[in-house]
């Protein structure tokens, strides 16, 4: 069985677990199925984040958590405004102090050893694929997996990458646009790298909920095609990466 199907499979019979034994009266307090199916997605969203290092995604996950469960933790008075408050004063500050410790953490060897076995686990799904040169539309769909994908059109004209709690990796290096294109993402509880040309201009579009996106390398904009990355983040984490 996959690590991914572990994971949900858990979740999922805690949170029946939960609602028989709240609805029987085995806890002082009840909880209506829509708490705990919200539990279950929080939950998920925590892990995913803490995986990644979000501190976003993290802390959010949290706040969401202390909202949904404000009245039995006797915190009511805090619902909603003032934990909102909270979590976006904690995001940034933390971002602030830990940023630069956060990359060099990514790059340490033990961090890496970890998400390798936590992306590339033999029961954990992995997929590597070269696109062919005549494919000028692309699709790419990752879910509760993780995927490298080497992308080689010669007339690209689109590419849709959707991901759901996964990691994507895409290569545009071999790549040629004629004049534009259009990368349409959308991306939950997951992680998105792109691989791009240094000399392509990069025009974002992305609405993002709970997510960061982030730019490493150099690019030298306005001496080659443009790419349109559009889409939409939630809970999630893009990477442009120039090469």
């Amino acid at each position: 069985m996959k690590k991914s199907q572990w994971f949900w499979g858990t979740l999922f019979v805690l949170a029946a677990a939960v609602l028989v034994a709240t609805q029987m009266g085995w806890t002082a307090f009840t909880l209506n199925p829509f708490s705990v199916v919200a539990s279950v997605f929080l939950i998920a969203a925590l892990v995913v984040s803490l995986v990644h290092l979000s501190i976003a995604g993290t802390i959010f996950s949290i706040a969401f958590l202390l909202m949904l469960y404000g009245k039995p933790l006797g915190i009511s008075s805090l619902v909603p405004w003032t934990i909102l408050l909270a979590a976006v004063l904690l995001t940034i500050g933390l971002s602030l102090i830990f940023h630069p410790y956060r990359r060099n953490w990514q790059k340490h060897a033990l961090w890496k050893n970890f998400q390798h076995g936590f992306n590339h686990h033999p029961d954990y799904d992995y997929t590597e694929s070269t696109q062919s040169a005549d494919d000028d539309v692309i699709n790419i769909e990752t879910s509760m997996s993780s995927g490298i994908h080497y992308i080689q059109s010669q007339d690209l004209k689109s590419i849709n990458i959707n991901n759901y709690m996964g990691t994507t990796k895409v290569y545009f290096d071999q790549a040629h646009l004629e004049d534009s294109a259009t990368a349409n993402i959308n991306c939950q509880l997951g992680n998105i790298t792109l691989y791009l040309p240094h000399d392509w201009n990069i025009v974002t579009d992305i609405n993002s909920v709970m997510s960061g996106i982030d730019e490493r390398g150099i690019r030298n904009s306005g001496t080659g095609p443009t790419l349109y990355i559009k889409g939409k983040l939630y809970l999630s984490g893009v990477t442009l990466h120039y090469v």
